[in-house]
């Protein structure tokens, strides 16, 4: 990743350097408008692309935990037990694996998020609370994604309450921000 950063901030410095002060003097202010744009955009990618393995690393953490809990409303005998309790294993195969990288959570995270649709179309067929249980189980769990996202996209300047966003190294679990 260390390629891809220096390579951005080479990319944002230009847009500085150059791109920025020639569309000024050219008057042109739209595309003054858009090149900072374009140069904020490069920039974010810049500060977050070292962090994508340890994003893909928290969401998938977020989904094992989700089908823990999804285990513990599942019905005795239930065909989606045996796919839950794998990919929790394969999870937490991976969590014991430094050398797990972007692609494997990511990998990961998807046929968690599968598993858990299968969970919700599968809820369709339950009891009115036992299917509430779960829909409040995975809303719940969906608006903690929702929180990643916030803090993930907070340098971005969009969110509309800003001092509410819980800081990215808490959320991802690192110590970086």
């Amino acid at each position: 990743m260390e390629f891809i950063t220096i390579t951005l901030g080479a990319a944002a410095k230009a847009m500085t350097d150059a791109v920025l002060p020639a569309l000024l003097a050219a008057g042109d202010r739209q595309a003054l408008e858009q090149a900072h744009l374009v140069r904020d955009a490069i920039e974010f990618a810049r500060d977050r692309a070292e962090l994508i393995g340890e994003r893909r690393r928290a969401e998938a953490l977020g989904l094992l935990e989700l089908l823990g809990e999804l285990l513990t409303l599942d019905a005795p005998g239930s065909p989606l037990a045996p796919r839950l309790t794998e990919l929790r294993a394969a999870a937490l195969r991976s969590l014991a694996d430094p050398a797990a990288d972007a692609g494997r959570w990511a990998g990961l995270g998807a046929r968690m998020g599968q598993a858990v649709t299968a969970v919700l179309r599968a809820a369709d067929d339950l009891d009115p609370g036992p299917r509430a249980a779960v829909e409040r189980t995975v809303l719940r769990h969906a608006l903690r994604g929702l929180e990643l996202d916030r803090a993930w996209l907070l340098p971005l300047g969009f969110d509309p309450e800003p001092g509410s966003v819980r800081e990215l190294s808490e959320l991802l679990g690192t110590g970086r921000r």
